[in-house]
């Protein structure tokens, strides 16, 4: 095989790499959207864990059981998600890095959404936005999530309004909540605050 056949089957490679960690996180936010346990947990390795800022950090299989536990996570006697739950997150904007062994990656998106909430009364309807810096590993051949990441930008009720409200302040706390995650000075709209790029500015390379 020449060099030149090399690269270009090395091209081939990560252009691969790159569709199948998109197809991962479009499963993610298909699965999320009616909250399946069983299959959000599937897509992820073993040791991975999630990181929500000051809303915790779930780390390794029990972390992942525990984040991804309808009745952990929003605080109710109910095992999975019921019929008027909904939590649509879509990933726009995607920029995928494959390092050059092909064995690791990092991704960001945002996630933007529209979500129908439990409370007592009534479900609440919201919509919001944030951004996802995601890792991925290569497992015997399959991509799987090593790190979700997620900054809120705003979560408001749909009536409000991000300006109004940037964050809902009366949804359901989780019955467990592990400590927080590293404190990288993240906050919601208005605070101006820009989660950290895994990239370089792709012209200048700063």
């Amino acid at each position: 095989m020449t060099t030149k056949d090399k690269e270009l089957e090395a091209r081939v490679r990560r252009l691969e790499d790159i569709e199948a960690i998109r197809k991962l996180q479009y499963a993610y936010c298909f699965y999320i959207q009616h909250w399946q346990e069983e299959e959000l947990i599937g897509l992820f390795s073993k040791s991975a864990c999630i990181d929500m800022g000051k809303g915790g950090l779930y780390q390794g299989e029990a972390g992942l059981k525990l984040f991804f536990g309808f009745s952990n996570h929003y605080n109710t006697t109910l095992k999975k998600a019921p019929p008027e739950y909904l939590h649509q997150l879509m990933p726009l904007c995607g920029i995928i890095d494959v390092e050059v062994d092909g064995k690791t990656a990092k991704g960001r998106w945002y996630g933007f959404g529209v979500y129908a909430i439990p409370t007592k009364e009534q479900p609440k309807a919201l919509f919001g936005t944030g951004i996802w810096e995601n890792e991925f590993v290569k497992e015997d051949g399959v991509w799987k999530f090593k790190k979700l990441c997620y900054s809120l930008t705003f979560s408001t009720p749909y009536e409000e309004g991000w300006i109004q409200t940037p964050v809902w302040k009366d949804r359901p706390e989780p019955r467990e909540r592990p400590a927080p995650g590293p404190d990288t000075g993240a906050a919601p709209y208005p605070s101006g605050y820009i989660f950290p790029y895994h990239y370089k500015n792709p012209v200048t390379g700063k």
